[in-house]
């Protein structure tokens, strides 16, 4: 019919983008074999949303991924935590020492030490890490 969409088209165009759906998946999600141009404007945002939304969480994912190992690099000794004499010792294996004395450490540490234990668990890390406008 002039005006509506078939499951067959839209499955060929969702193909093509990557997004691989039945034709019968597909008939069951929208109820119809048919789809006028409204519910497929929906239909379509629908898709673009989810698949926003899978492509956030990828991210998310891999963001995360490489956040822990960044974190083990620094955790030396495998307690889930970092202390600025780990943060010392990975500084000078780096090159990156340069006359800096263990108080500096510390008060980086201090810093991003939200429970005020002396030193980073992950989350504390991890917030530090994802801050834009760190002082």
């Amino acid at each position: 019919m002039v005006g509506e969409v078939s499951v067959e088209e839209i499955c060929r165009v969702l193909s093509r983008a990557g997004i691989g759906i039945g034709g019968d998946e597909l008939k069951a999600i929208v109820g119809s074999k048919r789809l006028n141009f409204e519910v497929f404007v929906e239909f379509c945002r629908s898709i673009m949303s989810t698949e926003k939304l899978r492509q956030e969480s990828v991210t998310d994912n891999n963001e995360e991924c490489d956040l822990k190992e960044a974190f083990n690099v620094f955790d030396i000794d495998r307690n889930g935590f970092i202390s600025s004499g780990e943060v010392e010792k990975v500084q000078w294996r780096l090159g990156l020492w340069k006359g800096k004395e263990e108080e500096d450490w510390m008060m980086m540490i201090q810093k991003f030490d939200e429970n005020l234990d002396g030193r980073l668990d992950f989350q504390e890390f991890k917030n530090k890490m994802l801050r834009r406008n760190v002082l």
